[in-house]
């Protein structure tokens, strides 16, 4: 009997565990001026989130491959933006960076690294893919060209067609 309470009581605690994680809500200015809200997003579905930094080559090279990703799937109830991490005063830089590459995602500003950090950020690139309900299905924590083909089928998994 005592076998069977514990081996009751590790299943129970492993599906708690098991669960998915829930995101917290957060609201952040883009590089244009407007405040974006993580759960307005997720009303019209999924969100893919990418952190990243004007500095960090390897989150350049994933721009850019966001943005081929961004042009297949922005019709398709899916939201792609990238959070900028760098300091207050690299705003103006990262305008220009953004406009200069033609990115067409929303880009958010997260100067003092508060939302990386509470979303368990340590290193860059670092990417969430949320689902329309808010729970957390991948963690990418680097980035290496081919990753993409990756990130669009972990997508594309979430699209309901």
């Amino acid at each position: 009997m005592k076998q069977l309470y514990l081996i009751l009581s590790f299943l129970f605690i492993a599906n708690i565990y098991s669960q998915p994680k829930l995101i917290p809500d957060f609201r952040l200015e883009s590089i244009s001026g407007e405040k974006v809200s993580l759960y307005e997003l997720l009303r019209t579905g999924p969100v893919y989130i990418n952190f990243w930094a004007m500095w960090c080559v390897p989150c350049r090279a994933e721009l850019k491959a966001l943005q081929q990703i961004y042009n297949e799937i922005k019709y398709k109830g899916v939201n792609v933006i990238s959070i900028n991490i760098d300091s207050p005063r690299s705003t103006s830089k990262v305008k220009s960076f953004i406009a200069g590459q033609k990115y067409t995602f929303p880009v958010l500003l997260d100067p003092n690294q508060e939302v990386f950090k509470k979303l368990n950020g340590y290193n860059l690139p670092y990417s969430l893919l949320i689902d329309r309900d808010g729970k957390l299905v991948k963690v990418r924590n680097s980035y290496l060209p081919g990753d993409e083909r990756e990130i669009k089928k972990d997508i594309q998994s979430l699209i309901k067609y």
